[in-house]
């Protein structure tokens, strides 16, 4: 085997592969009536269905973030795009300003509801 050189780029980062299937179809829907829905997939041997409530782990905190299921679907553009949607729960520490006055416990969870930003996000799949 050669010897690399400085000039060499460096040998590509390895790849995590998962596996990830689909699971029960809902139906179809989107501006076209083309984009397909679905009621849960398979992540890694993990299975996932709407309204699980999900660990989902950004890399740069050792805390997961904790959300619920909402939406599961498929684009139907030329690279299928697989997504899900999110409504997030929320620590004490992340709206204390919201919680004066109000006896909390340090392990409790708030789901959030209503309309605003930050209260639900969109993801990537696979």
């Amino acid at each position: 085997m050669a010897k690399p050189q400085e000039s060499d780029p460096p040998p590509p980062p390895p790849t995590e592969t998962l596996e990830f299937k689909w699971g029960k179809m809902r139906g179809k829907g989107g501006k076209k009536k083309d984009t397909q829905f679905y009621e849960s997939f398979t992540l890694d041997g993990e299975d996932y269905s709407l309204f699980d409530t999900v660990y989902l782990q950004n890399g740069t905190q050792s805390e997961p973030h904790i959300a619920k299921i909402i939406k599961i679907w498929e684009t139907p553009t030329r690279i299928k795009l697989r997504k899900i949607k999110v409504q997030w729960f929320f620590r004490p520490r992340e709206i204390s300003k919201f919680l004066k006055g109000i006896q909390i416990y340090y392990n409790e969870l708030f789901f959030a509801c209503g309309d605003g930003t930050g209260l639900t996000n969109i993801n990537p799949l696979i």
